[in-house]
């Protein structure tokens, strides 16, 4: 049976998530605790017991005028004993429709892996947003720097996303956040070891970090202010050293231009008959994704 979740759930939804995620339940109890909302949480039981679970998180396409009302699948889980069974692609035909009811035009995810691409895809989702990746080695990030005073954290649900919904706005189909979800988006990552780093030249610039296994630093959403980026660069290395860092930036815009590999980052779909997306050049950029 298919449903809403209860506020009394929150329990079985955090070990349903560490056994399919296989994560210390601090994770999901931080998301549960601070972003939870039965209205955005659909469950499939099996004799009384969730046996699987997708949120789906509110959220606008970057479009002309107000933009398109969407929502983004986030930790779309079922336990091993009730896989293979069609559970989770009946929660995404239900999120369809029940995200249309509430006035969703689409629905986009991001595949936690390559595989699951094909699974989303006989879902009805198909490959909208990409990343550009860009490596830099500290000595070229060190030589774009340009040094200045620490800049204390700007308000992460204002300031900031004011700055990523103006450099992505006109960027269509791309994803833009409320204050609040970019707000907990910025506090969801330091629970995985993310750095929020600010910066101010002739605006507000900011860039999430996190050190990767190999010891490199993965600088995983940057949005730069005209002219900002010698400030971020410096407070960056300041902030997270490490001899490599990786840029995850949207196509075409942002620092290092011309430069770094596409990669396809996210899928999108239709719901309650909207018509395809119009998808802006360069690709549509997801990003801040909770993944």
């Amino acid at each position: 049976m298919i449903g809403f979740a209860e506020w009394n759930m929150r329990a079985e939804l955090a070990a349903l998530w560490r056994i399919c995620f296989h994560e210390p339940v601090r994770y999901p109890n931080y998301f549960l605790n601070n972003l939870f909302r039965p209205r955005d949480c659909l469950v499939y039981r099996v004799n009384g017991e969730i046996a699987a679970a997708v949120y789906l998180l509110p959220a606008r396409l970057a479009a002309e005028g107000r933009g398109a009302q969407a929502h983004y699948i986030f930790a779309a889980g079922t336990l091993p004993r009730y896989r293979s069974r069609g559970y989770m692609a009946s929660l995404l035909a239900c999120a369809a429709i029940r995200g249309a009811e509430r006035g969703d035009e689409y629905s986009a995810v991001l595949p936690a892996n390559g595989p699951l691409y094909p699974f989303y895809a006989h879902n009805g989702y198909f490959d909208f947003f990409r990343v550009r990746v860009v490596s830099v080695p500290r000595r070229r990030l060190r030589g774009l720097a340009a040094p200045g005073p620490a800049v204390k954290i700007l308000a992460a649900g204002r300031e900031l996303n004011a700055l990523r919904c103006a450099v992505l706005g006109d960027r269509k189909g791309s994803v833009l956040w409320s204050d609040g979800m970019f707000h907990f988006a910025v506090g969801f990552g330091a629970a995985y070891g993310d750095r929020l780093v600010c910066a101010r030249g002739n605006g507000p610039s900011y860039a999430l970090c996190r050190r990767e296994e190999d010891g490199a630093c993965s600088v995983r959403e940057a949005m730069v202010s005209p002219g900002g980026f010698g400030a971020l660069a410096a407070a960056v290395l300041r902030a997270a050293p490490a001899e490599i860092y990786r840029f995850r930036l949207p196509c075409g815009c942002g620092p290092f231009p011309g430069e770094g590999t596409e990669e396809r980052c996210g899928m999108l779909r239709p719901v309650g008959g909207a018509p395809p997306p119009q998808a802006g050049t360069p690709a549509p950029y997801l990003g801040l994704a909770l993944d």
